[in-house]
């Protein structure tokens, strides 16, 4: 083959894996080449500001047209399902309301549609799920009030039923279903609560015990719209991994994209911003431990919506703050077990490794017979002194002891010499908080954890 031919191979090889990557690019993810231009060259403070406005209004221009093509389909979705409401096939009914809420998660509409399908299908408890979630997206819907209802008394709880009937026909009075409603419940309260003239128990609209801290208006008729933070559909919040999190993503940016092993998408630890970066909850918090260098998670607040968002709150803060930290403690109490159970499992090896070594040497021939063991026995006033083989008896429990603690040691030398210095469990707590056991804060993390 000529030096041209194998020139022209090798350029038209090129082209087609520029090609396929350009194809398999994730339109989300940092440009590899932008990456690496930022290492070589920082770029100033109005260089990086500018940056990252053309990144937001790019972002927010496909998040935009992802929404609209989500709502379109929903759309879709809803009228096939009013068609099959029609034509009685609840069933189906029920799962294009379902496909739409889930395209739509926001639309009040469709969970008020949902609750009808429920209840045509006589599934009263996801009826009245459905119709809560209607009501905290719009409050004043008195048709999501009287189907809670409903779905409520169909069930049996009547004081809520009540609730629901009462406060629709508070802010209409001429409610005719509510009305016949609302009389249905009353007659069975008083016929479960009466026999005759004789009261045989407090009807159920006094609160027990039970139900006295259960507000059963929620949502109220006069709370606010609930605001849902919609949340990214794009391949880097889908792009689970390993399940640890990136620290390169959430910081400068990862040059593999969707070839990174780690994960890119957001975790009960981080909030996601406008630039799709994972932002540390800790560091909302002012609690981060690792600060901003060691931490896999972004600390900057710059990308995060100014205008709704509990970290704009002091009040919301604190909330966040003390349920982060009764997580945090249930979470140590779940190590300890955890770290229980492991030295139970790894006593219950290390006792059958020594009742198999103690029946393989029972088997030998050279084993003692009763007889000669009766033999060897001392004397009641024998016992009393140090013979020779009393010392040597117990010369043989205190070895057996010490082997046993020698294999317990020796486990966990093989543990760390084939882990970088760390046990199994150590490794998989490190693993947990997305650092490796090369990292050189790796020591500092588990020490942190085991505080």
């Amino acid at each position: 083959m000529s030096t041209s031919q194998q020139s022209l191979e090798s350029t038209e090889n090129t082209l087609e894996l520029q090609e396929n990557a350009q194809e398999n690019a994730d339109t989300d993810s940092v440009n590899v080449v932008q990456v690496a231009v930022n290492v070589i060259h920082p770029p100033t403070p109005e260089e990086r500001a500018k940056n990252r406005e053309e990144a937001l209004a790019e972002r927010e221009s496909k998040r935009l047209q992802r929404w609209q093509k989500n709502h379109a389909q929903a759309e879709e979705l809803s009228k096939a399902g009013d068609v099959l409401l029609e034509n009685k096939d609840f069933a189906g009914a029920c799962a294009c309301y379902i496909d739409a809420t889930n395209l739509w998660s926001s639309n009040s509409t469709y969970y008020l549609k949902l609750t009808s399908a429920y209840i045509k299908c006589e599934i009263y408890v996801e009826a009245a799920h459905a119709a809560t979630r209607a009501l905290s997206f719009d409050p004043k819907s008195l048709e999501a009030r009287y189907l809670r209802g409903v779905a409520r008394l169909e069930q049996g709880l009547l004081a809520a039923a009540k609730t629901d009937f009462e406060t629709v026909l508070k802010q209409e009075p001429t409610h005719a279903d509510a009305q016949k409603s609302l009389a249905t419940v009353l007659k069975l309260i008083e016929a479960g609560t009466k026999l005759g003239t004789h009261v045989i128990s407090d009807p159920p609209s006094a609160p027990g015990e039970e139900t006295r801290d259960v507000d059963f208006d929620f949502p109220h008729y006069d709370d606010e719209k609930l605001e849902l933070a919609s949340l990214s559909d794009s391949s880097d919040c889908n792009h689970v991994g390993n399940g640890i999190p990136c620290r390169f993503y959430n910081h400068d940016g990862c040059a593999r994209g969707s070839d990174c092993i780690f994960s890119h998408a957001p975790d009960e630890k981080s909030v996601r911003d406008n630039l799709g970066k994972n932002v540390c909850i800790y560091f909302l918090l002012s609690s981060c431990k690792f600060g901003d260098l060691k931490c896999i998670y972004s600390h900057t607040k710059a990308n995060l919506p100014t205008t709704q968002g509990w970290w704009n709150d002091e009040a919301r803060i604190a909330k966040v703050k003390s349920v982060v930290e009764m997580a945090e403690k249930k979470a140590k109490e779940r190590r300890a077990l955890d770290m229980l159970l492991y030295k139970l499992e790894a006593s219950k090896a290390r006792k059958a490794k020594a009742a198999k070594k103690k029946a393989a040497s029972a088997k030998e021939p050279h084993a003692a017979s009763a007889s000669e063991k009766e033999e060897a026995q001392p004397s009641v006033a024998d016992r009393k002194k140090p013979t020779t083989q009393r010392k040597t008896r117990e010369k043989k429990v205190a070895q057996k002891h010490a082997d046993l603690s020698e294999d317990s040691t020796d486990d966990q030398n093989e543990e760390r010499i084939a882990n970088g210095g760390f046990t199994d469990y150590e490794l998989n707590e490190l693993a947990s908080q997305g650092v490796k056991p090369w990292d050189d804060d790796a020591q500092a993390v588990l020490a942190v954890l085991s505080y």
